[in-house]
């Protein structure tokens, strides 16, 4: 199969050129230019084909019409979870993200989900999923009941991470702070897990070949995650200058989720609903939030594209907005921001030999947009043409 006509994204040089793709199987075999007499080609005349993008930190199992998180699940009925999710997941597809970490699912539905989706029973990126994430007692487990796995102490941390492991998690996730989207009771600025107990459960994710997220705003949380050898530091809202400049020296990665406040306030009666506490700290935290990714990668910090998508107005399928703000408000380039999302995020998770760029050799993930990404990030909202693995999932010409 041959892709023709296109503009390819040239990741070295941060370019598009003009050729053509062939596929073969699930794989790119080379980028030539077609012959004549080829068949079974799609034309994508005029396109500027990209690979397939990354969102590093998702939640499909939440419900993001609901504006209060307080224990959204209470009265569902069996499966009900479980297909939500399995429509968010296609709704990541469909957008162009055609590979994402779940950083935190629902009683391993999500789980259930990428099983799914793996053994070609429904549509959906590739996932790599946490299980639960792991929290200290706090009362936001009350709102998250399905989603957090409550674990004090070294041997309790090293308890719960083997236990998401067999459950079939693909890596860890911890709670280094309090969160924003919890409880008026619970802080984003105060640490949970101690160095100690985050060093556990990286001995156990080391042990199994894997990695730990690391939920982090508050300094101290940011300092301890990062001293203790986890992979990234999720949202990294509250660091300084030193705090970067460790993550930059010890090769740590920085996930921000900046659309988390823009997707909240899209919809201003949807915002008034949103619980008082958490409304004023989304308020609150986003021009500090952006000021610290520019600080951050003007430090060097190697950052990844999530969106948080699952916190209040946040939507699966509408992934590419992060993209925006972090060109237009947090100054990185579309160049930059692309890079993020693509070959970055797969080196983070050690995809980059099959993924993230568009090689003879890799795995053919390839999306299209119908406007030059790099001149304008935007272009990225309206994706036209979406293939993983080899097979066409999204086709619109025209």
């Amino acid at each position: 199969m041959w892709l023709k006509g296109g503009l390819i994204y040239d990741h070295v040089k941060g370019v598009f050129r003009a050729a053509d793709i062939r596929i073969d199987g699930n794989r790119i075999a080379e980028i030539a230019k077609a012959p004549q007499s080829a068949k079974g080609a799609i034309d994508l005349d005029g396109a500027w084909l990209l690979p397939g993008f990354f969102d590093c930190h998702v939640h499909i199992t939440l419900d993001t019409l609901a504006a209060d998180p307080n224990d959204p699940w209470r009265d569902a009925l069996p499966g009900t979870i479980a297909l939500h999710a399995a429509r968010m997941a296609g709704r990541l597809l469909d957008c162009g993200i055609t590979t994402a970490r779940e950083v935190g699912g629902w009683d391993y539905h999500e789980i259930a989900v990428r099983e799914a989706i793996n053994a070609g029973h429904i549509p959906g990126p590739r996932l790599y999923c946490a299980g639960r994430l792991l929290s200290i007692s706090t009362s936001t487990i009350a709102y998250y009941r399905g989603m957090y796995e409550e674990a004090n102490g070294v041997e309790g941390v090293r308890a719960a991470a083997r236990k998401q492991l067999a459950m079939g998690a693909d890596l860890i996730k911890v709670m280094a702070t309090g969160a924003i989207t919890s409880t008026k009771y619970e802080k984003a600025e105060a640490i949970q897990y101690r160095l100690e107990e985050i060093r556990a459960a990286v001995e156990i994710a080391t042990d199994n070949l894997t990695h730990v997220a690391a939920h982090a705003h508050a300094l101290a949380g940011i300092r301890n995650a990062v001293e203790a050898g986890c992979r990234s530091i999720e949202h990294g809202s509250f660091g300084d200058e030193a705090a970067y400049r460790l993550m930059a020296e010890r090769g740590t990665w920085l996930v921000p989720t900046l659309c988390t406040t823009p997707a909240m306030k899209r919809d201003p009666a949807f915002a008034a609903h949103v619980p008082p506490h958490i409304h004023e700290r989304y308020e609150r935290v986003h021009a500090i939030r952006v000021g610290n990714v520019r600080l951050a990668h003007q430090c060097g910090v190697r950052i990844a594209m999530g969106t948080d998508a699952g916190t209040p107005g946040n939507h699966c399928g509408d992934n590419m907005q992060e993209l925006e703000v972090m060109v237009n408000e947090a100054g990185l380039s579309p160049r930059e921001a692309i890079d993020a999302a693509t070959l970055s995020a797969a080196r983070m998770m050690d995809l980059d030999g099959s993924l993230g760029s568009l090689e003879p050799g890799k795995l053919a993930d390839i999306i299209a947009v119908d406007r030059d990404p790099l001149a304008d990030i935007t272009a990225l909202r309206d994706v036209s043409f979406v293939m993983k693995d080899g097979k066409v999932h999204r086709l619109r010409r025209g």
